[in-house]
């Protein structure tokens, strides 16, 4: 029998979630007509819970002006344009949704749950339309291509008519279910005959429909106790709660952060260049570094204190979306430290790069990266299309060529400084694109990748390594070559062997070169390459570079599998996301990886793995957000175990301020463990609070 747990919680999810900011519109009745209707009917469903508490306590109209203004600029798809594409598209939808739902006279469309779907997703790319049929109230199913990457790649949304005076009401699988689609008595609150007269006059589509929105989950026809999929009303609680999602505060504090900087600073394409390579560790996780570099020295870096003292201090903010322009994560780094005097000197002589590490899954990726000076408050900005490799795919690979400046690495035993590889720091000059002064000797490392199952275990498989280079202009055969070879019994357990080889290139005259690596296998003849860009600038040019990285993080493995994590959900590999997690939750225990993790074991409907979660000791300890805990909850109630429900819920609402929801969803549960004085006092703990 489906349980009260179960009904509250969809309820919680759904009808709750679509409701929102009401003790925030009842705030709003102290503001001029103008600015009410601009908060409640015309913004309601955009805004997020901390701007409405930020426009509702300003006290003059010109700061509400000046609030409104901003509130679209940083939603403008394009910066640079006076037309605000978004803007137009949502007064569009509210003029539609007025027109064509509710009462035309009154405006009140967009009260309508079919308003409130069109304005918060915009038009359905399909709409299936069912007026009557036998036994069925008048249905309208909405089919949408996801609009938000938070959401499923494809989903319905399915209105009813309660009477035939009323709107359309938006459907829950979870809280409604087929009863509620069903006129006939015979089928009077019993889900499986409802269910089945719902198929016999409208078909198996819209009965799938009935049971879960989301096209390709599998459908029980014959079921024997109506049990709804959960992700349903997770995908319905998700949609009314769009601008609070993660993904969506990711993309508007990108855009704020552009709204942030005083000046950027855009000599041209050439002003700055992002070059980057990846290493992967022993335990075959892959870190992407980059350089932001300068190609001019800046003077200006370098700051002074009223007492004379000299530093730097910059910020580099990196936002990082997949190639198909879903967010992945940001993260800003902090480069600041004290300079002495010879220091500083040679430091507004020399150009600067700003080194950054990423822990990311294999793909492809932009990177936006944004480094402001906050000596000056100037900003410049970079972006490039990056490449994590796949080296499990080939039997030999190569990491890309790094080019560093001497001395030789220095040890990382924990790899976690940007350019690390194998337990070693190496100082970068470039990675594709490499500037040294005629003369210079070019230091190249590199990681060779090997499969460690196919690499044999005599430790005399040899890999011969074949290095070319020369003019890209010169037509002739005149390229320098070299050769060596090495010990592949020297790679570690993921089968990594690092290595290196240092150029002489003091024969190279001025001018644009190329450099070509190729590793052979010598038990296959497999071949792996990798290039870079060489560019030789006359003696007299001074191109040395300064490099500065922020400090290591205190997060540790456990922040860098979470960011994996995240970067393998959003390029839609659950199966890498889903260890990245776990491995990341056992590693640090942080809050933030259990959110992520419940959220994905409740979408691929892992119920024990989400179950088993209560027991995580972080729990014990931290508070995690409320639709983590109504996740966890579900999933133990729909295995039979509200006693672990009460267990993990009394300690969390000591750990966090009290809420209706948490409250009502733990009364169930006291209630179904047979513990109905305490259920009865936390349903009146839930209504004081709403009061």
């Amino acid at each position: 029998m489906k349980s009260t747990f179960f009904r509250v919680l969809a309820q919680v999810l759904v009808l709750a979630c679509f409701a929102p900011h009401v003790h925030a519109a009842d705030r709003s009745k102290d503001l001029p007509p103008h600015y009410r209707h601009w908060l409640n009917q015309e913004v309601n469903y955009i805004i997020d819970s901390n701007e409405r508490k930020v426009f509702l306590s300003l006290k003059t109209d010109a700061q509400r002006d000046s609030f409104i203004d901003g509130f679209w600029r940083i939603r403008n798809p394009d910066p640079g344009s006076p037309i605000n594409t978004y803007k137009e598209e949502i007064y569009r939808r509210l003029a539609y949704v007025n027109e064509h739902y509710g009462d035309p006279a009154v405006q009140d469309g967009w009260h309508t749950d079919m308003g409130r779907i069109y304005i918060i997703l915009g038009p359905p790319q399909q709409v299936m339309t069912y007026p009557s049929a036998r036994n069925v109230r008048p249905l309208v199913i909405w089919f949408y291509q996801s609009p938000s990457p938070a959401l499923p790649p494809y989903f319905n949304i399915m209105f009813y008519k309660r009477s035939a005076g009323e709107p359309y009401t938006l459907y829950s699988p979870g809280s409604d279910g087929p009863v509620r689609l069903v006129t006939g008595l015979e089928a009077l609150n019993d889900q499986k005959r409802s269910f089945a007269e719902l198929r016999e006059s409208l078909g198996d589509e819209v009965a799938s429909i009935s049971l879960c929105l989301i096209p390709g989950v599998p459908v029980d026809f014959d079921f024997q106790q109506y049990d709804p999929d959960m992700a349903s009303d997770l995908m319905l609680s998700t949609i009314a709660g769009l601008p609070d999602n993660p993904l969506t505060q990711e993309k508007l504090n990108t855009n704020r952060l552009r709204e942030r900087v005083t000046t950027s600073i855009f000599l041209g394409e050439h002003d700055t260049t992002l070059s980057y390579n990846t290493f992967r560790d022993d335990r075959g996780r892959m870190t992407l570094s980059y350089l932001l570099q300068m190609q001019f020295a800046n003077p200006h870096l370098v700051g002074a204190r009223a007492d004379g003292s000299s530093y730097y201090d910059m910020l580099v903010r990196t936002d990082i979306q997949t190639a198909a322009g879903k967010p992945v994560y940001s993260q800003e780094d902090r480069l600041t430290a004290n300079l002495t005097p010879a220091a500083a000197e040679v430091a507004r002589k020399k150009r600067f790069g700003a080194e950054v590490r990423l822990p990311l899954e294999p793909g492809i990726y932009k990177l936006t990266s944004t480094l402001t000076n906050n000596v000056d408050q100037v900003a410049t900005r970079e972006q490039a299309m990056v490449t994590v490799p796949e080296p499990k795919k080939q039997g030999i690979a190569i990491s890309g060529l790094l080019a560093f400046s001497k001395p030789a690495g220095i040890p990382d035993p924990h790899d976690l400084l940007p350019c690390s590889g194998s337990h070693y720091r190496f100082t970068p000059r470039g990675a594709q694109n490499v500037y040294i002064r005629q003369g210079d000797q070019l230091p190249l490392v590199f990681q060779l990748w090997l499969d460690p199952k196919t690499a044999p275990d005599t430790g005399d498989e040899k890999i011969h390594m074949h290095y070319v280079f020369g003019s890209i202009a010169d037509a002739s055969n005149s390229a320098t070559r070299e050769d060596e070879d090495l010990d592949a019994g020297n790679r570690d357990a993921a089968g990594n062997l690092l290595t290196g080889h240092t150029l002489d290139t003091s024969g190279l005259m001025p001018g644009n070169y190329q450099v070509a690596v190729t590793a052979t296998r010598e038990s296959d003849q497999k071949t792996a390459f990798a290039t870079l860009d060489l560019h030789v600038a006359p003696q007299a040019e001074y191109v040395d570079t300064w490099t500065a990285y922020g400090p290591v993080d205190p997060g540790g493995d456990a922040l860098d599998d979470l960011k994996r994590g995240m970067a393998a959900e959003a390029l839609g590999a659950d199966a890498e996301a889903l260890n990245d997690f776990q491995r990341a939750l056992h590693e640090g225990g942080d809050i933030r990886v259990l959110d992520r993790l419940a959220v994905l074991l409740a979408r691929k409907g892992m119920t024990d793995q989400l179950a088993a979660l209560s027991q995580q000791p972080v729990l014990a300890r931290t508070a995690a957000s409320p639709s983590t805990l109504m996740l966890i909850a579900a999933a133990l109630n729909k295995e039979g175990n509200p006693k672990d429900v009460v267990r993990m819920l009394e300690t969390q609402i000591t750990l966090q301020p009290p809420t209706p929801e948490l409250y009502n969803v733990l009364a169930d549960a006291c209630q179904a463990s047979g513990n109905t004085g305490r259920a009865h006092e936390l349903r009146d703990l839930a209504a004081n609070l709403k009061k």
